[in-house]
């Protein structure tokens, strides 16, 4: 992509601004996601990396971190990438002693607006390095049922995509093509799996790359190719990777806090490299600013069942039972807890029915709240697994019961608990008259 648009040059070198401050040197307005190519020309020296910060109006961050003291030395331009953000565009540079360096900043339109990048664009075949390459055109065969209408830029990338394909070719240029074809179609697993022969082949700086995904993940976070690729140059790269990874996660969920491949992803990152010490006060966190996040219930169980610093899930029981007890009183009505209560006594039913915090949780939500459908259903599968009730128990049933259409309450605890259930949860009446004709002869 070229970076001709609009350019601003700003020129503060040395400035002193503290420690972890940075200023302000360049704003701008764009009605529609912009891409912001960031050129930036070093005329300080001293520290062996530059940063970059892009800071959305809606106070969104990211960051670059590039390149090497010899480039800098030698005076040569640094490129930092282009990062895909919208809105009020923010663009802050300095080194991290907090000098502010040169910069140079050109603004490029979004994909989307056709004409402008058609205007900016330098086809393929007026590039001078692309001289020698014969561009090979996709073969739909001789009749073509229904031919894919595609734009004249993206045939043409393709088209010399497969000249460099089959030549085998693994240079700068060839990785370069498969930036722009991977920006005009991100899904393209391809010309992904061949980007990484070229990356190992070039012996390419990984953390580069890491910044490539970025900022293609940033309106692509369901994309497949791309998680996978992240995940191929994260196993590269090693322990080195994980606090950007874990932060990056972090990144998505703070715009989808359910994005399955970012938990998958997270995940793996945790098993396959470490980053567990921090990971439960993180659960934490997320389920404090919403308890109903059942994205953040099952990372709590993976974590209290696969960390190796806790012990596993008979050391961390007792306090989690009670964790998810405070959260079930605090609303009954939210699932995730009553599941995340069941799944901590995973092939152990013993210890289940004989806790009696379990039975104390759903006579304390029914005395509350008589229409509990997660309350009646954990204590029907207590019942089911051999359960004996209390007294007070069998008197809340029966109060239950008294209070509704039934006839007559029924002896049997259990039916008595599934005639409830066919009452206050009618969506699934056929699911507990099932339910109800499974109970063994013998009555509770």
């Amino acid at each position: 992509m070229t970076q001709n648009t609009q350019s601003n040059r700003c020129c503060c070198a040395g400035t002193d601004l503290g420690l972890g401050v940075a200023r302000r040197i360049h704003r701008t307005r764009a009605t529609q996601a912009p891409t912001i190519g960031v050129t930036a020309i070093v005329v300080a020296s001293g520290e062996n990396q530059l940063l970059v910060v892009v800071e959305t109006g809606k106070g969104e961050m990211g960051r670059v971190e590039t390149e090497e003291r010899e480039k800098r030395e030698r005076g040569e331009n640094i490129i930092v990438g282009d990062a895909l953000i919208g809105g009020e565009v923010s663009i802050v540079v300095s080194n991290f002693r907090g000098e502010v360096l040169a910069l140079e900043v050109g603004t490029l339109m979004d994909s989307d607006m056709d004409s402008d990048e058609e205007e900016q664009r330098v086809p393929l075949n007026r590039r001078p390095e692309w001289s020698d390459v014969t561009p090979i055109p996709q073969d739909d065969g001789p009749n073509p049922v229904v031919p894919i209408a595609y734009r004249e830029e993206f045939e043409e990338t393709m088209d010399y995509f497969r000249a460099v394909y089959v030549a085998d070719e693994r240079s700068p240029r060839a990785l370069q093509l498969t930036s722009e074809a991977i920006h005009m179609n991100p899904g393209n697993y391809t010309v992904w799996q061949f980007r990484r022969l070229i990356l190992e082949a070039l012996n390419a700086d990984l953390h580069d790359e890491l910044a490539f995904v970025d900022l293609i993940a940033i309106n692509n976070s369901k994309n497949y190719q791309i998680w996978h690729h992240r995940r191929w140059v994260a196993d590269k790269l090693g322990t080195d990777s994980v606090r950007e990874e874990l932060e990056f996660t972090e990144k998505v969920f703070s715009k989808d806090s359910k994005n399955y491949h970012a938990w998958s992803h997270r995940q793996w990152v945790l098993q396959a490299l470490g980053g567990w010490k921090d990971e439960l006060a993180y659960c934490q966190q997320l389920l404090e600013d919403d308890i109903f996040n059942n994205s953040a219930w099952n990372q709590r169980y993976f974590v209290v069942t696969r960390s190796p610093l806790l012990g596993g899930l008979h050391a961390m029981r007792e306090s989690e039972v009670r964790y998810a007890v405070e959260a079930i009183m605090a609303k009954p009505e939210n699932e995730s807890p009553w599941r995340y209560l069941r799944g901590l006594y995973k092939d152990d039913a013993q210890s289940w029915i004989n806790d009696p915090q379990v039975c104390s949780v759903c006579l304390k939500v029914l005395n509350s709240k008589t229409n509990c459908v997660f309350a009646l259903s954990m204590l029907l599968d207590l019942l089911c697994h051999g359960f004996q009730p209390n007294q007070e128990l069998k008197d809340a049933i029966d109060a239950l019961t008294s209070d509704s259409d039934s006839d007559s309450p029924d002896s049997n605890l259990a039916i008595a608990v599934c005639s409830l259930l066919e009452r206050v949860d009618p969506m699934r009446m056929n699911y507990w008259k099932w339910r109800k004709g499974m109970l063994p002869a013998l009555a509770v």
